[in-house]
C-alpha cells in the first residue's frame, strides 16, 4: 500500500477514534465518514471545535431539520472544517431552501445535494444548477418511473455541474443503464446509482461501463467481492484512475484490510463491502489530482475528492436510515 493512502488512513482512524469518544452515541459509519472527511483535508480532528459546530448547527436549526438526524454529524465536520462554520451553514440552508422551493416534503437527499453545490464552490451558481438538476430528475422518471425517487438527488446535482447538456446526460445515463444491467442482474436500483455516478465523467458511455465492470471483476477475482447494494454506486468513483483493473481492485482491497484491523473498521462496525467502500474512497481521492474529469477539462482534486466523498456519504446515510427502520420494525 502507498505510503499516501496509509498515512490518510491512519488519520482517518485516529479521527474516528476522537469523533466515537466525543459522539459515542452517533453510528459508526456515519463517524467513519466525519473522520474520512478531515482525513481528506488533512486535519486532525479538534473535538472542541466539533462540538462547538454541533451547538451552532443544534441553535440555528430545529430537531426535525434534514441537517439533524443522520446527517447531523457530517454537517458538523463540514462547518468545523471551513474557515466560518455559521457562513458555512448559512450557504448550506440557503441552497437548500431553493432546492425545496415547490416541495412539500423534508429530504436529506436534497440536503445532501446542497451540501454539494456548496463544497465545490458552486452557491453562487445554485439556482441554474437546481434547475438543471430537476430537469434531469425529470427525464430520469419519465424513462424508469420506479427507478428514480428522491435518493437520486445527490447523484443528479453531480450530472447538473459536469458542464454536460441535460439531453446529452440522459442519452448517456440511460446508454450506461443498459449496458450496465445485464451484469447486475436483479439489481436496477444500485445499477441506476452507478450509471449516474459514471455519467458525471468524461468519456464514452460503453468505454466506462466496460471499466467499471472490468473491476468489479477484478475485485470477485482478488477474493473481495464489491457489493451490490448501495455500495455498488461508489464503484464508479475509480474508473478516472489511470491504472489497470486488477491494479486498483488490489490496491483498494489492499487498503480495506488494513482498516480491517483498526476500530471503528473492523468485522464488529461495518461489513466487508462497506470497507471496501471506504478503501475505494481513500484511493480514489488519493488518486483524484490528476485523474478525474468531469466536463471539459480536469477538475480540481477538491472538486473528484466530493464525488467520493459525497457517494459514501450517501450510501451511509441511506445503510444507517435503512438500519433504523428495520429496528424499529423489529419492536
Amino acid at each position: 500500500m502507498r505510503e499516501a493512502i496509509t498515512r490518510k488512513c491512519d488519520l482517518m482512524i485516529e479521527n474516528w477514534k476522537l469523533i466515537h469518544k466525543g459522539f459515542w452515541l452517533e453510528n459508526s459509519s456515519i463517524a467513519a465518514i466525519a473522520a474520512a472527511t478531515f482525513a481528506e483535508k488533512d486535519r486532525d480532528v479538534d473535538i472542541e471545535m466539533l462540538k462547538e459546530c454541533h451547538k451552532i448547527l443544534k441553535k440555528k436549526e430545529g430537531i426535525f431539520s434534514e441537517f439533524r438526524g443522520s446527517s447531523e454529524l457530517i454537517v458538523t465536520a463540514k462547518m468545523a472544517l471551513s474557515a466560518d462554520p455559521e457562513g458555512y451553514l448559512e450557504d448550506v440552508t440557503g441552497v437548500y431552501k431553493k432546492f425545496q422551493k415547490g416541495k412539500f416534503w423534508e429530504s436529506h437527499y436534497r440536503a445532501l445535494a446542497a451540501m454539494t453545490i456548496c463544497d465545490v464552490g458552486r452557491a453562487s451558481e445554485a439556482d441554474a444548477i437546481i434547475e438543471k438538476t430537476n430537469e434531469i430528475l425529470k427525464g430520469m422518471n419519465k424513462a424508469h418511473p420506479f427507478l428514480t425517487s428522491d435518493e437520486d438527488t445527490s447523484f443528479a446535482v453531480l450530472l447538473a455541474i459536469s458542464g454536460k447538456k441535460t439531453e446529452d446526460i440522459l442519452e448517456e445515463l440511460e446508454e450506461t443503464y443498459q449496458s450496465l444491467k445485464k451484469k447486475f442482474s436483479l439489481h436496477d436500483n444500485a445499477v441506476y446509482s452507478l450509471s449516474q455516478v459514471l455519467t458525471s465523467y468524461e468519456g464514452g458511455a460503453q468505454d466506462k461501463a466496460d471499466k467499471a465492470i472490468d473491476i468489479y471483476d477484478a475485485f470477485a477475482a482478488a477474493g473481495a467481492k464489491y457489493g451490490k447494494g448501495y455500495e455498488l454506486a461508489s464503484l464508479g468513483t475509480l474508473i478516472g484512475i489511470n491504472a489497470g483493473p486488477d491494479d486498483i481492485a488490489a490496491e483498494v482491497a489492499e487498503t480495506a484490510d488494513y482498516l480491517k484491523g483498526n476500530k471503528g473498521f473492523g468485522a464488529f462496525d461495518m461489513g466487508k463491502a462497506t470497507r471496501l467502500m471506504f478503501g475505494t474512497m481513500m484511493v480514489a481521492g488519493d488518486n483524484s489530482d490528476e485523474n478525474y474529469k468531469v466536463g471539459a477539462s480536469v477538475i480540481s482534486g477538491a472538486v473528484a475528492r466530493v464525488v467520493a466523498e459525497q457517494t459514501a456519504m450517501l450510501v451511509a446515510i441511506m445503510a444507517a436510515s435503512t438500519s433504523s427502520a428495520t429496528t424499529s420494525s423489529s419492536h
